[in-house]
């Protein structure tokens, strides 16, 4: 248990005060850190040293008062006074250190136990949390802060790469990854939306990338735009329901966001990766980021995935529009599995199948989103994590997801090629800190929807196993049947 510096001796009614002492010779042989703290009593008239203590001094609190009891005392938090090691090479002013020692930190909230740089700009001040819920103790620092300094600094509870806590502290206004005017916000969201409409049309069918390379050899008919259209609206709808979730937990928790950037894909049924969405300010804690990063992706997952079972619907009722290489709808285990569902052995015997459009657009949004889902770089899977298990677990398995995507690309998948080139050059992170950290999200909504959309991702982006089911069948004695029909074996098995 973590002790206050001893006091020493009450004699009178008089105030407390304190002195900062170096250690005795005789203490010098150990490990010297810093300064320690002795407080001493005001003396009578006419004595010159304490006698035998009258009074016992107050414990630190290294907890909160349990329910029902009274709450320990604070103490003059103007008269604490500790000094630190690297104090004097700091980048903040020695004045607004010791403000920050004697108003701001205390036994109540974070004793410190050293003081280093952050960044270029910050201090991180190393120490212990005081008290059960370091979301109470962040909240007291936080309007001590704002008491003391009038809102020129602003506080971060966090944990660093040991899981133990620092509180940073930034100017106001500094630390965001992000800071662009609202002109440039405008026309790089324009750009984007353009370039993604064009990968958009081009995948529907309408060969507009073929115009823009051999204008004179490639013919483009309003036909062609027509029987586009409905494909990519329906993807863009899928799009956007995935923003505006987003949007709706933002304006929840009070924060405000960038307008989205789309970004262009053009690969086959694929016309966009998703967008890239930035925060204006600082995620409040890990319930908020947490919040924040589910509400897209389950929005945006359930507007596809009711588009693909739509389309799948109406293929089974014949009306289709599009037409799909068999083998194709086995990129998907759950288009594979929605196919033998709605489509049937029978359907899935030619080697090209007839469906609906919404099937392409609905798979098409399910991509752009588990894409988003994956767990690595700042995409909505690797905040979900950090929301549920801390900065450290998400940084280790954004590391290990990397790897797998490096892994993959190296063996031939396009698709992972430019999602690692993605990753390393637009959303390699690391994710902006929340302003507390150290709290666990209460909500277990969504941290079972996190759970569910990780999950879910795999199901949409991993192909469907033809060459195990094929064994398997084999093994039976059954061939190829339902789950494998008779165009699949040639054309992925060899």
């Amino acid at each position: 248990m973590d002790r206050a510096p001893a006091a020493c001796v009450l004699r009178a009614p008089q105030p407390a005060c304190t002195r900062m002492r170096r250690p005795s010779a005789a203490a010098a042989q150990g490990p010297r850190r810093g300064w320690r703290l002795v407080t001493f009593a005001g003396e009578e008239p006419g004595q010159s040293s304490p006698a035998t203590p009258s009074v016992p001094a107050p414990k630190a609190p290294d907890a909160a008062p349990v329910p029902g009891g009274s709450p320990p005392p604070e103490g003059p938090r103007d008269n604490l006074q500790f000094a630190v090691d690297n104090e004097g090479n700091v980048q903040l002013p020695k004045d607004v250190i010791d403000k920050l020692k004697t108003s701001v930190f205390g036994f109540d909230t974070f004793w410190v136990t050293s003081v280093d740089n952050y960044g270029h700009e910050g201090v991180v001040f190393k120490g212990n949390v005081r008290g059960r819920d370091p979301a109470v103790s962040y909240a007291k620092m936080r309007e001590r802060l704002q008491n003391t300094f009038a809102g020129a600094y602003q506080l971060f509870l966090l944990e660093d790469k040991e899981e133990k806590p620092t509180v940073v502290v930034l100017p106001q206004g500094r630390g965001l990854d992000t800071q662009i005017s609202k002109f440039t916000e405008v026309w790089l969201a324009v750009l984007f939306a353009l370039a993604t409409a064009v990968t958009s049309f081009n995948s529907a069918g309408m060969p507009l990338l073929e115009f823009f390379i051999a204008p004179y050899s490639t013919t483009i008919s309003q036909q062609d735009f027509v029987d586009a259209l409905p494909g990519v609206l329906a993807f863009c709808f899928a799009l956007g329901s995935h923003d505006y979730g987003h949007w709706v937990a933002a304006r929840r928790h009070g924060l405000q966001l960038y307008l989205p950037f789309y970004l262009p894909a053009g690969f086959g049924l694929l016309g966009s990766f998703g967008s890239i969405t930035r925060l204006r300010n600082f995620v409040p804690n890990r319930e908020a980021l947490l919040d924040l990063s589910v509400s897209g992706p389950l929005y945006g997952s359930a507007v596809s995935g009711a588009l693909l079972l739509l389309g799948f619907a109406l293929t089974s009722a014949g009306v289709t529009s599009v037409s799909v290489d068999t083998p194709a709808l086995a990129d998907s285990t759950l288009v594979a599995l929605l196919s033998v569902l709605f489509v049937g052995p029978s359907g899935l015997s030619q080697p090209v199948t007839e469906v609906n459009f919404l099937v392409l657009a609905g798979w098409a949004g399910l991509i752009a989103n588990g894409l988003q889902l994956i767990p690595a770089g700042e995409l909505d899977g690797a905040k979900m994590v950090l929301g549920c298990w801390g900065r450290r677990t998400a940084s280790a398995v954004s590391v290990l997801t990397t790897g797998a995507l490096g892994f993959s690309a190296l063996t031939g998948n396009a698709l992972s090629f430019y999602w690692v080139l993605l990753l390393l050059f637009l959303q390699r992170g690391p994710i902006q800190p929340c302003y507390e950290e150290l709290s666990a999200p209460a909500s277990e909504f969504n941290r079972k929807a996190a759970l569910a959309l990780l999950g879910f991702s795999l199901l949409v982006l991993v192909p469907f196993p033809i060459d195990l089911a094929y064994a398997m069948m084999q093994a039976g004695g059954s061939g190829p049947g339902m789950l494998v029909p008779n165009s699949f074996p040639t054309d992925l098995l060899g």
